[in-house]
């Protein structure tokens, strides 16, 4: 039986769980991997597995790649899922069910399910008044309720409402696109849901180590999108913000006891430092 979801996953040196991810997809779902360039067998082992790959030449970014995987969709739902998880069983056929009960849903999260147990649930966002962040106590099992901002690991958006928006913004390599597209959605008059009828477990990478480029360049990244994100949608004070940021890092006791720490908090600062408005479109 053909489902009306198309399931777009990003992968850059993902060999270690792509196969893990394509093997949880229910017959009848439509499947399509967009590869970032990655060194290693990611793009092969999708293959194998049947899924439609599109090879990027280069990285042009996570949300670059999301657009990429959904472009000419005909199917109903697009389904954003990160390479690194698995569904569990039923999963496809709740969020289905849950997007028939709320038609005023644009965008949903299952039940993302941690290794240890739990649930990760983004609560907060830099987008948000801290009146609009979603309570703890809906992270429990069960709970179901519309919300003010989504988890990007596992975003079920209708497709309708993804393309009135759209798409992710193109100008975020990384990080804090979900967050977008989460408020431009609900600006455009989608609400969004948590429904923790279906599942998504994260199984993360099992990678081990770090070296010291890759782990600045993350924050790195993580300090430019936020600072755009904020930019764009007018949040007090951007500017200021990330510079009290980057300080708070680099003073914190944890930088000087933790390399690792210390990277980001130089990686933090070198992104603040560096960050050029007008590459991204604004003043």
């Amino acid at each position: 039986m053909t489902l009306p979801i198309r399931i777009v996953t990003v992968t850059y040196n993902s060999a270690g769980v792509i196969g893990h991810l394509l093997d949880s997809i229910p017959d009848g779902v439509e499947v399509v991997v967009v590869d970032n360039a990655s060194s290693d067998d990611s793009a092969a082992i999708a293959e194998r597995h049947g899924a439609t790959v599109i090879r990027a030449a280069q990285n042009h970014g996570f949300g670059s790649a999301c657009n990429l995987g959904a472009e000419g969709n005909t199917r109903g739902f697009v389904f954003f899922v990160n390479p690194d998880a698995v569904l569990e069983e039923g999963c496809c056929a709740a969020l289905l069910a849950a997007a028939e009960r709320h038609p005023e849903a644009g965008a949903t999260n299952p039940a993302i399910l941690e290794p240890e147990g739990g649930f990760a649930m983004k609560r907060r966002s830099c987008l948000l008044d801290p009146s609009d962040w979603t309570p703890r106590d809906l992270a429990a099992a069960g709970s179901s309720a519309q919300v003010n901002i989504l988890h990007g690991a596992a975003l079920f958006c209708r497709q309708e409402a993804f393309a009135a928006v759209g798409g992710f913004d193109e100008r975020i390599f990384l990080y804090h696109e979900d967050d977008d597209i989460c408020l431009r959605m609900r600006q455009a008059g989608w609400a969004l849901r948590l429904e923790h009828g279906g599942g998504v477990r994260h199984v993360g990478s099992g990678s081990t180590g770090y070296s010291k480029a890759s782990v600045r360049a993350k924050a790195r990244a993580i300090a430019q999108s936020r600072l755009y994100v904020e930019q764009k949608h007018n949040r007090p004070r951007p500017r200021a913000g990330a510079y009290a940021r980057a300080l708070g890092k680099l003073i914190s006791p944890l930088a000087w006891l933790s390399g690792r720490k210390r990277n980001q908090a130089v990686g933090y600062l070198q992104g603040v430092m560096d960050y050029d408005a007008t590459a991204y479109g604004l003043r």
